[in-house]
This record gives structure tokens, sequence and C-alpha cells, in this order.
């Protein structure tokens, strides 16, 4: 019998010194979940060609098939390294071990509210900050984005840990036209952000729940 939480999760890897692993949500469990996790790899390979490309480019990871359980800080798994998106038009550079060392932020996608939406990310982040979009229901997007924060770290009252913190963009919709875009400067709960780059951009994958 096949179990209905084994499948193959996909992740953005961000960072440098701090390396986060992002899944790449669907709206189809056992994928309907979106995680943030502080993680460890047993090569150089990524830190190599991320000091290479710079911190906006595109790498991901595609795991061998793991149950949601073994995302718990203290488990790793073997997972392929690409530049750029796996299954796509990514660039295989090996194979790596991810360590999980925290879970940042982990939450579960469902069907929207009723009444309009609001334009919502998680922050988090180190040296680095990040935006993700926080998803509701289809149709969505998934985007990724990295960020400066205008003022102290401890502003966002975590005082240097990879904590995230979901923030609401006033006044826009939360919609694939409504989205944040690089360059962008904007005040969220007194916390003034400038928008970076954009790592990553989904639609197809988040166009209707299966």
């Amino acid at each position: 019998m096949v179990n209905p939480e084994l499948a193959v999760h996909g992740f953005v890897l961000l960072g440098t010194d701090t390396v986060y692993a992002v899944h790449t949500p669907t709206f189809t469990a056992p994928c309907d979940f979106q995680a943030a996790l502080r993680v460890t790899l047993d090569t150089d390979t990524y830190r190599t060609a991320r000091k290479r490309y710079g911190t906006s480019a595109l790498f991901t990871v595609s795991p061998r098939t793991l149950l949601l359980e073994d995302l718990e800080p203290g488990a790793s798994f073997p997972a392929d390294l690409y530049f750029g998106r796996f299954g796509r038009d990514g660039e295989l550079l090996g194979e790596t071990r991810i360590e999980i060392e925290e879970r940042v932020y982990f939450g579960h996608v469902g069907e929207p509210p009723a009444g309009p939406l609001a334009l919502r990310y998680v922050l988090f982040g180190r040296e680095q900050l990040y935006l993700a979009h926080a998803l509701t229901g289809p149709p969505d997007f998934d985007q990724i984005l990295t960020a400066q924060l205008a003022g102290e770290w401890l502003a966002l009252g975590v005082a240097g840990e990879a904590a995230a913190r979901t923030v609401t963009i006033p006044n826009r919709p939360d919609d694939l036209a409504g989205r944040l875009r690089p360059g962008e400067q904007f005040t969220a709960e007194g916390t003034e952000l400038q928008v970076l780059a954009e790592v990553y951009l989904e639609t197809a994958d988040l166009a209707e729940e299966a």
C-alpha cells in the first residue's frame, strides 16, 4: 500500500552562511503546506555556486521521496541539487545531504476566507531577509523575494534569531497583479522594508486544486 504522505517535496535554497530550504507547495496533499527550514548541507557545491551567481539566483533541490515527519529538526535526507528549477530547465550540480536545523515557518494551505484578501508575506532571515508569499487557495502564486529592513532587526522582535513573521501589505490585492516587485518600499505593521530581487515565481502549480 502506498503511503499517502510519501511524495517528492521540492525546495528552493536561499542564503550562503545561513541556508534556508523553502518548500514549493501545491494545493494537493501531501504537498499542500508551506515551510521554511534552516538547514545545513554536507557539500560545498551549493555555497560555491551561490557565491558565484549571487543572492538572487535560483537554486532548488529535489529530495528522494520523504515523509512529512522527516521535515523535523535533526532529520536529514539526500537530494539532487540544481542551478535553476528542477524538473524544468535546471542544471544538475550533484547530490547533497540536507540536515534540518530548525523549522522557521510551517503552515498548511487551504480554501481562502470569504471576502477580499489582503496581500501577505512570511518574513524571515538572518544576514539576508526573505519574503515568501502566504498562500490561501487556488488560483494563487508562489513567490520568494529578497529584502532589506529599513531599521534595526530588533524591530521585528526576534533579536537576530531566524523566527518568521507574517506581514500584511496595506492597500494591495492578494493576486498576481498586486504582488510585490523588486525596488518597491513599503511599511507593514510598523516595519519598513525594501524589496531587492525576485528569486522565485510560480503560478502553474497553483492554478487549481487537483
